[in-house]
């Protein structure tokens, strides 16, 4: 048993004065570190108001009744407070109260079973029979989820991430998973493979076994076989002490204990082919945890047991503004541990190496030798800090190439760019040749409405193009549309920290500037011909010029962004389509 279980079961008599001053010490230390069992001491106390007089009860008929009448009265008591101030306490934890306690009497204890775990519920209007279990408060079912969880040795489930930008696009991790785990031994399978918004890795022809790495007990030592498939070789090693005991199930068992105290009931959705009722809980409302971040915990209506758990608004520290959502699904589980699930199987073609110095071999024949800069970390907070700051802007990007030894650019485009809305100007010969505006129409304006979930999610496209006197519309969907403009800068300014070089003081722009050079062929398969350069005001810490420079066959190209204006005073209709109307719809050959 680990020290968090071990701890929380005893946390009733701690409260009641029970424990020897060993054991009261021991969870007073623990208390100071762990965020989750503070909360449970906070609730236990709340209970114990309604039960002292049971406690202290004696043991006859009077006193049955009395628990009763008690736990009754408690169990509506605290339902009237759910619905008035968002709290409530689980009758699970009255049962527990009660039956940890060293100084209840067994017949209170008897009743308190008869009522908790009898099949009395509290359903909406009285009527258990509408089907619709978790619409009555989790005190009708937690204890049976809790129950079923407790009878699991082993789990198995896949693990993948979702990248949200706060400007409305997002992108699914091509790497992905799947975890086995049990009481002292772990497995993890980690998979690659491309992604898009509606994309999951599952196992299928185009995802790639990148590596595998087992934990498994060797008396008091962990033993660790990592075993990477993409460089084909392995290492095997030994943590001194590193056996551990732990409950598989502990997590999906913790996040039961929080639905009383969810705040909406989701719609019901549809996973692996079984149909789930969901909650949303911000996550403030336990732990240390910041507002904002808010987890989604699916259940199977017909087996009760958890399907996904979805975490999200988790931050980027490199990304701002970027959040990430874990999700957890495609639950397996297991009342006895399968011994093949924890042999670990090498290859025997692999050689005994670490991966990661394969690795950098590899990226060295194939990229050359990188250089870093020593780029102070307060320098990129900084950045990261005012570009969260960001609600609009406006900047010019244009493109250019050599002639006669000097670079020409184009007019380009004026860009306007707010959270969830954008626009394009094209110009050429001083004119207004086209603009395109992108507006994002959503039923769900949530904190977790930025992410694959949105099946309502659209992203309107009007064109006008004024020379033809024409326009065309386009509505996309949440699984492809374009990204806002500002995602580009956003990733970029990620990968500062990596830089080639930095440069403390530039004048750029009539602007006194700290910048950046940073080779592209850091990230993806960029070769080192592509080069970024990023400048940043020494006041605003915002972006004043970015320039791309690359190589092609008939010479140099170079897209440039500047004439940045952030947090601009736009008028209202700056992201409004202006059609006029004498202009022809534009029928597109697809249809």
């Amino acid at each position: 048993m680990n020290e968090h279980k071990k701890i929380n079961e005893l946390l009733t008599e701690f409260i009641l004065g029970e424990l020897s001053k060993e054991q009261a010490s021991e969870v007073r230390t623990h208390l100071e570190k762990c965020s989750e069992c503070r909360s449970e001491i906070k609730r236990l106390e709340a209970l114990l108001v309604h039960t002292e007089h049971i406690r202290k009860s004696s043991v006859d008929e009077q006193t049955c009744e009395s628990a009763k009448q008690a736990i009754l009265r408690t169990v509506e008591q605290e339902k009237t407070k759910q619905q008035t101030s968002g709290t409530y306490i689980h009758p699970e934890l009255i049962w527990r109260t009660i039956m940890n306690s060293r100084t209840v009497k067994l017949a209170a204890a008897a009743v308190i079973a008869i009522v908790v775990l009898g099949g009395i519920t509290f359903w909406p209007d009285n009527n258990p029979q509408n089907g619709q279990w978790w619409l009555g408060p989790p005190a009708a079912w937690g204890q049976e989820i809790i129950a079923g969880l407790d009878r699991i040795e082993a789990l198995v489930y896949r693990k993948q991430s979702v990248f949200v930008s706060q400007y409305g696009s997002t992108h699914v991790s091509g790497t992905w998973s799947r975890n086995y785990e049990a009481a002292n031994k772990s497995r993890k399978e980690r998979y690659y493979e491309n992604t898009d918004e509606d994309t999951f890795g599952d196992s299928n022809p185009d995802s790639i076994l990148q590596n595998v790495t087992y934990s498994l007990p060797d008396g008091n030592d962990l033993i660790i076989y990592n075993i990477s498939f993409e460089h084909k070789c392995y290492t095997i090693r030994k943590l001194l002490g590193g056996a551990y005991e732990h409950d598989p199930a502990e997590r999906l068992r913790f996040y039961v204990g929080l639905l009383d105290r969810a705040d909406r009931i989701l719609d019901t959705e549809v996973f692996d082919g079984r149909e789930c009722i969901g909650f949303e809980i911000d996550t403030s409302k336990y732990g240390d945890n910041r507002v904002g971040q808010t987890d989604r915990i699916w259940f199977d209506v017909v087996t009760k047991l958890p399907v996904r758990i979805e975490m999200h608004g988790r931050q980027i520290t490199d990304w701002p503004g970027t959040t990430m959502t874990n999700i957890q699904d495609q639950f397996e589980y297991y009342a006895q541990v399968p011994i093949e699930m924890f042999e670990p199987e090498i290859p025997n073609d692999f050689i005994n190496a670490e991966p990661s110095e394969i690795q950098k071999a590899k990226i060295a024949q194939e990229k050359g030798k990188m250089i870093y800069a020593d780029v102070p970390p307060e320098v990129t907070e900084a950045v990261a800090t005012a570009m969260k700051s960001v609600e609009n802007a406006v900047f010019r990007e244009r493109i250019g190439f050599v002639q006669d030894g000097n670079w020409v650019f184009s007019e380009g485009e004026k860009i306007y760019i707010s959270r969830y809305d954008w626009r394009k100007d094209y110009y050429s010969g001083g004119k207004l040749q086209q603009t395109e505006w992108f507006f994002t129409n959503k039923s769900d304006w949530g904190q977790t409405s930025l992410d694959f979930n949105d099946r309502n999610f659209k992203l309107i496209q009007t064109t006008v193009n004024y020379p033809r006197r024409s326009y065309r519309e386009i509505t996309h969907g949440s699984t492809s549309h374009p990204n806002n403009p500002m995602d580009r800068i956003i990733f970029l300014i990620g990968w500062i920290g990596k830089a080639d070089w930095f440069f403390e003081s530039e004048t750029i722009e009539k602007t006194e500037c700290f910048g950046f050079e940073l080779s592209a062929k850091k990230y993806g398969t960029n070769p080192d011909t592509s080069i970024h350069r990023l400048w940043f005001d020494t006041e605003t810490n915002l972006p004043v010029k970015l320039e791309f420079e690359w190589l092609q066959d008939d010479g140099p190209r170079k897209i440039v962004r500047d004439q940045f204006e952030w947090n601009a005073e736009l008028p209202a209709e700056t992201f409004t389509p202006e059609v006029p109307t004498d202009y022809t719809l534009e029928i597109r050959s697809d249809g």
